[in-house]
């Protein structure tokens, strides 16, 4: 389904990622479905909980996707029209995940009768092991390939590495007959530990992912200098655009100027958008800019010679749109570190329990 959405739809890098994040919900629904019929009804209670961990696993797994394109105008973190567009292209091939899950329910669980050889325990940490292998293969391949500016057919084997993914993790789970594997008894990690582990691994993994894409960004800024020629282009118009983000009226801003240049012999409009931004200095700085840049002025800019319509202010523009490398390696610290120190309270709680079995 990706490859056709790539192929026949002109999907993107991002549109390709959101799709395996919504397979998350997908898996999600099927593992309350497991869990119930290996459990009873009784298991409905605690449910709520169980999907509660799917939810903050979602909400960190799409900050790790949204960055994978242009950004639009404010929204904060999440925002709200990207998503709907996002969904509104494949929502579709999300359906058509929800029948290929269901197929594997219907046959594997249900019908080779695979939920009498399991427990509530296991099939609540059932889908972890698979989502982690395959959303920390897709997402580090989808950064290469936005690292690189892959073209197409990069997308295309960033699909077929996830189907490879896909198929080991299912063949995977049925390598084992199901009599030898009721028959084993390996002492598996409590809920808990497995939980706690999950996010560790998870927070450790976006740490990193968050500071290779700094470098990402400090790589492709050092690309807009180096390579992309300037040119002085005339302000068609500017302006700094607010947007509300949240329920308490936080307001973000962002720099929206459009400019009229000459590349490769030709006439081009390019339209400029910084990130959005909370901080009031910042702010003012984005007022005083564009007060300076008005209808008619003049402004260096850079233009990618590969893709004459998109530009960049680069270094020119550090005081309205600045790079916050020490603030993204700080949050990267911060997810890294908190993730570190799960691990070790699950690698002193396993010893600790393995000393009393001990004793």
């Amino acid at each position: 389904m990706p490859i056709v959405g790539v192929l026949a739809f002109g999907w993107d890098l991002r549109s390709i990622m959101f799709l395996y994040w919504l397979e998350t919900a997908v898996v999600a629904l099927y593992s309350v479905l497991k869990v119930v019929t290996v459990g009873g009804l009784f298991t409905l209670i605690w449910l709520p909980a169980h999907l509660a961990v799917f939810g903050v696993f979602m909400r960190f797994h799409l900050m790790m996707i949204l960055p994978l394109g242009p950004w639009p105008q404010g929204g904060g973190l999440f925002p709200a029209e990207l998503i709907r567009d996002l969904f509104a292209r494949t929502w579709g091939a999300a359906v058509g995940m929800v029948v290929s899950h269901g197929i594997s329910f219907l046959v594997d669980f249900l019908g080779n009768r695979e939920y009498t050889h399991t427990t509530v325990n296991a099939e609540v940490m059932a889908p972890w092991k698979r989502l982690l292998v395959m959303h920390v293969t897709t997402l580090l391949g989808a950064w290469s390939v936005m690292l690189f500016e892959a073209p197409l057919g990069a997308l295309i084997v960033l699909s077929l590495l996830k189907i490879v993914v896909d198929v080991h993790g299912h063949l995977a789970e049925r390598s084992t007959p199901p009599e030898i594997a009721s028959r084993a008894s390996p002492a598996p990690a409590t809920k808990t530990e497995g939980v706690l582990a999950l996010f560790g691994a998870f927070l450790v993994f976006c740490g990193v992912v968050l500071a290779v894409g700094t470098g990402a960004d400090a790589y492709r800024a050092e690309r807009i200098e180096s390579q992309w020629p300037t040119v002085n282009a005339e302000v068609l118009d500017c302006g700094v655009r607010e947007n509300i983000v949240d329920r308490a009226r936080h307001v973000s801003h962002t720099v929206r100027c459009r400019f009229r240049y000459e590349a490769a012999g030709a006439q081009h409009i390019g339209t400029l958008w910084t990130h959005s931004t909370q901080s009031s200095a910042t702010a003012l700085e984005m007022r005083r800019w564009v007060g300076h840049h008005r209808s008619g002025t003049t402004q260096p800019i850079h233009f990618d010679p590969s893709a004459p319509d998109r530009i960049s202010l680069g270094k020119l523009g550090e005081t309205i749109d600045p790079p916050l490398v020490s603030e993204k390696l700080t949050a990267a610290g911060g997810f890294a570190g908190a993730g570190a120190l799960l691990l070790l309270i699950v690698f002193w709680r396993s010893r600790r329990s393995r000393t009393l079995q001990g004793a």
